[in-house]
C-alpha cells in the first residue's frame, strides 16, 4: 500500500470533520438535558399544586424582578405551545403536555447520545488509520 501526504492529509480532514461533528452534537445533547431537566422541574412543581388551595409563589416581573403572590386557580393554566402562541390548559391536559414533551425529549437524547458514540468509534478508527499511514510514510522516507 503506498502512502503519500495526500491521503494522510485527507484522512486528518476526515478526523478533524468528525470532532467538529461530535462538538455540535455535544452541545445539542447539552441544550436538550437542559429541557429535559426543565421539563422534569414542571412537573415536579404542578404535582404540588392542589386546587382551591391559595399556594404563595414569586412571580416574575422582569430577568431580576419578583413579586410575592397568591396562585389560587390551578384549574387552567396559559401555556406557550410554540412559536409565542399561547392556549389555556386544563391541569390534566398540561400535565400530559409536558410527559409527552419530555418522552420526545428523553428520545432525543438517546438517539443523540448514539450519533455520538458511533462518530466517537468512527474518529477513534480513522486517528488509529492515520497514525499507522504516518508511521508508513515515515518509513518510506528513511
Amino acid at each position: 500500500m503506498e502512502i503519500n501526504e495526500e491521503d494522510l492529509s485527507k484522512r486528518l480532514l476526515e478526523i478533524e470533520y468528525i470532532r467538529r461533528e461530535v462538538e455540535n452534537y455535544i452541545n445539542a445533547l447539552n441544550a436538550l438535558q437542559m429541557t429535559q431537566e426543565s421539563l422534569t422541574h414542571s412537573l415536579l412543581g404542578l404535582s404540588g399544586l392542589k386546587g382551591g388551595q391559595n399556594k404563595e409563589i414569586m412571580v416574575p416581573y422582569s430577568q431580576d424582578i419578583f413579586f410575592r403572590g397568591v396562585l389560587s386557580d390551578t384549574s387552567l393554566a396559559l401555556v406557550n405551545i410554540g412559536s409565542n402562541i399561547f392556549r389555556n390548559l386544563s391541569m390534566q391536559d398540561l400535565k400530559a403536555k409536558l410527559e409527552k414533551d419530555l418522552e420526545e425529549v428523553e428520545k432525543n437524547v438517546e438517539q443523540i447520545a448514539e450519533i455520538i458514540q458511533k462518530l466517537q468509534e468512527e474518529g477513534s478508527k480513522l486517528e488509529r488509520e492515520a497514525n499507522e499511514m504516518y508511521r508508513q510514510y515515515n518509513t518510506a522516507l528513511k
